[in-house]
Parts: C-alpha cells; structure tokens; sequence
C-alpha cells in the first residue's frame, strides 16, 4: 500500500480554567451515527456540479473484490454542501470534506472559522500534503479527513492521482469507528469468548453481543448472527494448520485446509453436502503482513456441495512461526438476492480484530 500522506491537526482553543477539558466536551457529544459502506461527502455547492461528483464517486465505488461481477461498489456517497450540512450527516461516523481555496469560505457557514483557517495555514506550509485528519468534531467515534486543494482544478487532479490513498483513507476510518460500533466500549478483558479462545487456542477475534457461539472445541470455533427478520446469516469461522513452509501457503492449499474444517462441522442439508469454497469464481489473494506477521488475505466465495447455497466469504490466513501453524479467521455471509458490501464489511472489521498470543 502507497505511503499515505497526511497531517492530524490539534486545534488549540484557549478558555478559563473552569472551562471543561476537550476530553470532558467529547464526552458530551452525541453518539455518532451512519452505516458501515456509508461515507459522508461534504464540499462547497459551488464545485459540486454532476461532472464533480461522477468524479467523486469514481473515488469510493471500486468493486469489492472476490464478487461475481460487476460486483457491488466500496461505499456508496452521500453529498452534502453547506446548505445542509446537520444532523444524520453531521453525525456520521465516517466523513470526508473536499476544501479549496477558492470556496473555503463557504464551508465557514457550517464549520468552525478557527478550524478552516489553521487548515488552509497547514495547506500552505505543507504544500502537496494530501489532508487532515480530525476526530470527534461533532460526534464521539467519528472521523473526519479534509483534502486540501488550491482549486477546483487541483482537486479534481487530486482525486484522480491520489484515489487509492483517498479510498483507504476512508476504509481506515471506517475500520476504527465500525469496531466500536460493533463492540461498544467492552474491553478485550471483558470479551468472555476473546480470553477464553487467547487462553486455549492462542488466538482469538472479538465477539460483539449479537453474535452466538455456535461451536467451540480444541480444534474449531463457529460464532454465528442469524436474523429474525429476514434470511440473513453470518459467521466467523476460528481454526489452524501446521506450518513448516512457504508451500503451505499456496491458495490451493490454504483454501483445502478450510474445505476440510467445514466439511467436518458445517454439512448441509443433503447427504455428503458441506460447505466449500467455490470453484466457479476465483479467490482473489493479497499477500500482506498482519500486525508483523507473514499473511495471506482471501476474497472468494462459498457454495454448498450438492446444493445452491452461497455467499462471499472472507479469509485471513497468518503465519504463527513461534507455534509453527498458520492461524485462520474467516467471515462468511449468507444473505441472498440482497447487497452484501454492509455486512460483509462487518465480518472484515471483526475477522481483523485477531489477536495471536
């Protein structure tokens, strides 16, 4: 992934000391609000003509990988400008604000005039920086990033050069307020089903309320969120392999040490039917460390045997050397004929709560 270049603003106000702590005034804003694949977009309505906003959105619509084509976009954008910038919009958890100079101003009807104003000295004293990072502005667990332009002109050549950088910019907000969210405030101390895996397994995700645990013995553990409402399911499957060397880390392989694993504990309705990885659509791989160590990250799909079932699934596979295993967490959804990128984005930020002792 490209450096990411940004700056995180503190903006010092200066009050009498019976003035409350910025700690004690955070505490006292509202909860944030918003969707996991939501992002707010706030600009000046000036630039925000139709042509501006395709542009934008070619920013936050990349396909989610490991989806049948053409596969449902990232996040979907909701814009706003300064003559509605409040409420569900100001509260959202997940915001990016376009500034230039030409309309800064404007954005000073819905912003703080302090706050865009050491933002435009950050943008001349640091020219090229991408942005500016803030948090809790309007809302507890909320995040906030300011692209910074001289123009139009030059933020739209911003967009454009910078997109990957942008998009996981917002990925990374998204990731830090979607886990409390999720979570709430419960320490990993007080996550029963976490200590309990760290302390039998060595590793371990994060449990929120509504999941239940469906299956946990010494070799596998099956945490599972099933709606009332509608036919929706959601698990998160924990379970490990030997490691001796890099061979064991092909696709081929990681994928039939999961095959095995579900084959065992999840079979489904017909005789010699299970769960299985899907050969009808690839899995996408990306090697990538995982909090220092050597992983593989699997975006795919999942089919029964036998049956029409299926869903994406998600699969992080880690190198464990001084245990010599790989450790496994994956999030599989079963959600059909509706739009998966919401709760599919849920199992990856849970799934990336691993912790290996």
């Amino acid at each position: 992934m490209p450096k990411l270049i940004f700056y995180t603003l503190f903006v010092v106000f200066t009050f009498q000391s019976c003035t409350p702590t910025d700690k004690e005034k955070k505490s006292l804003l509202p909860m944030s609000s918003g969707e996991l694949t939501e992002i707010v977009l706030l600009t000046d309505a000036a630039s925000l003509d139709s042509a501006y906003k395709l542009e934008i959105e070619s920013v936050f619509s990349k396909a989610i990988i490991g989806q049948p084509p053409p596969g449902e976009p990232m996040f979907k954008v909701l814009f706003t400008d300064e003559s509605f910038f409040q409420g569900y919009f100001r509260k959202h958890l997940n915001i990016i604000v376009l500034i230039h100079r030409d309309h800064a101003e404007d954005l000073k009807k819905v912003m703080s005039d302090q706050l865009i104003t050491k933002i435009l000295e950050v943008q001349s004293s640091k020219p090229g920086i991408l942005g500016v990072k803030q948090s809790e502005l309007y809302a507890q667990n909320q995040h906030v990033f300011f692209v910074l332009a001289d123009n139009k002109s030059d933020m739209q050549s911003k967009l454009k050069a910078k997109k990957e950088d942008i998009l996981a910019i917002a990925l990374n907000q998204e990731n830090k307020a979607g886990k409390r969210k999720l979570l709430g405030t419960k320490r990993p101390k007080e996550d029963m089903f976490y200590q309990k895996s760290i302390q039998k397994r060595g590793f371990g995700v994060r449990k929120p309320a509504s999941y239940r645990v469906a299956i946990d013995n010494d070799e596998f553990a099956w945490l599972r969120k099933s709606s009332t409402t509608q036919e929706q399911e959601m698990g998160i499957l924990l379970f490990e392999a030997p490691y001796t060397s890099k061979e064991d880390l092909t696709t081929e392989n990681l994928i039939k040490i999961r095959n095995s694993y579900t084959k065992k504990y999840i079979p489904g309705q017909y005789d010699s039917s299970y769960m299985k990885y899907s050969t009808a659509l690839p899995p996408v791989r990306i090697d990538q460390n995982f909090k220092e160590k050597y992983g593989v990250e699997i975006n795919g799909w999942w089919d029964v045997k036998g049956d029409f079932m299926g869903g994406p699934s998600y699969i992080r596979a880690v190198v464990d050397q001084n245990n010599s295993r790989i450790v496994f967490a994956e999030g599989f959804l079963f959600y059909p004929n509706e739009d998966k990128a919401k709760p599919l984005r849920e199992l990856k930020i849970l799934v990336n709560t691993l912790s290996i002792k």
